[in-house]
C-alpha cells in the first residue's frame, strides 16, 4: 500500500503542474525603479607619515618618542621624506698613518610601538600619495655641511653607501623598477641620486605609496617583501673616509646630510567654467 500511495502523490504532483503552466506562461511582469546616486570624494592627504621598520614594513610601527638614531619629518603632504637615520661612527684614534682612516657607521637601533627593540641599516623612509597617475620622482643626497668642531674640520672626508635594500608593503605593482644605488658623498654638496624613479618603466602607479632604501641589512639572509635577498650587512655598509696628512683636534665632528624627493609636479588641472546664472 505504501508503494501505490507514492506513485498517486507523484501522478497528482504532474498532473497539477501542467494544469498551472500554461499560467505562468501567460504571466505578464512589471516593475517600476528609481535610480539612485552613490558618491565618494577623495582628497589628496597632506597629513604626516609614522616611522616604520625597514625591514618589516607591515609590521609595528616604531616609536616616535624613543629613537634617538633617526630624525622624523614633522611636516606632512602628499609627497615626502618621512625619515632619515642618523649616521653614528665609533670613536677614532688621532694617529699619524699616511693613509686615509675610515669607520663603519654603526646599525640603526629601532623601539617598535610594541616596545620591542630592533636593529637595522641605515636607511631613509619617503612617501608619495599625490593624487593621479604621476609618481615619477628622484631620491637625492647630499652631504650639506661637512664634519665639523667648532672652526675645525675633517677636510675632504667622504662617506660611502652600499648594498641598498629597498622594502615597502605595496604590492610588486607599485615597485619601482630600479633599486638603491651604491654612491659617495664629498664636501663639495652635490646630490647624489639615490633611487631613479624617472625612469621610462614608472608609469602609472610606480613609486605610490611608503618606501625605504636601507643600506645593509640586518642579517644577510634578510628579505624583503618581494622575496628579494640582501646584499650586506648594515655594519658594513656606510663608510666614512678621512683623508691622512691633516691635523684634526679632539673633540666630536658633526656634519649634515639632506636626503631629497625631486619631482615635476603635474599640471594643474583646468579650472571648470562656472555656468552663467539665467
Amino acid at each position: 500500500m505504501k508503494f501505490k500511495t507514492l506513485c498517486s502523490v507523484a501522478v497528482v504532483a504532474a498532473i497539477t503542474t501542467g494544469a498551472l503552466a500554461p499560467m505562468a506562461a501567460n504571466a505578464e511582469t512589471e516593475a517600476k525603479s528609481l535610480t539612485g546616486k552613490g558618491e565618494v570624494t577623495y582628497e589628496e592627504d597632506n597629513g604626516t607619515n609614522n616611522p616604520g621598520d625597514p625591514e618589516i614594513p607591515d609590521g609595528t610601527d616604531v616609536d616616535p618618542g624613543k629613537n634617538p638614531d633617526i630624525t622624523i619629518n614633522p611636516d606632512g603632504g602628499p609627497i615626502t621624506i618621512d625619515v632619515v637615520s642618523n649616521l653614528i661612527f665609533p670613536n677614532q684614534k688621532i694617529g699619524v698613518s699616511p693613509k686615509p682612516t675610515t669607520a663603519t657607521a654603526n646599525p640603526v637601533s629601532l623601539t617598535l610601538t610594541d616596545g620591542t627593540t630592533v636593529t637595522r641599516g641605515n636607511y631613509v623612509q619617503w612617501t608619495d600619495k599625490r593624487a593621479g597617475n604621476d609618481h615619477k620622482y628622484q631620491i637625492k643626497a647630499a652631504m650639506t655641511k661637512q664634519f665639523t668642531n667648532g672652526s675645525n674640520t675633517l677636510n675632504n672626508a667622504t662617506i660611502s653607501y652600499a648594498n641598498g635594500f629597498l622594502n615597502s608593503e605595496m604590492g610588486e605593482a607599485n615597485w619601482p623598477k630600479t633599486r638603491p644605488a651604491d654612491f659617495v658623498l664629498s664636501q663639495d654638496g652635490v646630490s647624489q641620486v639615490v633611487l631613479d624613479n624617472n625612469t621610462a618603466e614608472s608609469t602609472g602607479a610606480r613609486g605610490l605609496g611608503t618606501f625605504y632604501a636601507e643600506f645593509g641589512t640586518s642579517t644577510a639572509d634578510a628579505k624583503n617583501t618581494l622575496e628579494e635577498k640582501s646584499t650586506g650587512l648594515a655594519g658594513k655598509s656606510v663608510e666614512l673616509s678621512v683623508p691622512a696628512g691633516q691635523n684634526i683636534v679632539k673633540g666630536k665632528y658633526v656634519a649634515d646630510i639632506t636626503w631629497s624627493i625631486e619631482y615635476t609636479p603635474a599640471p594643474a588641472a583646468p579650472e571648470t567654467p562656472e555656468t552663467p546664472a539665467e
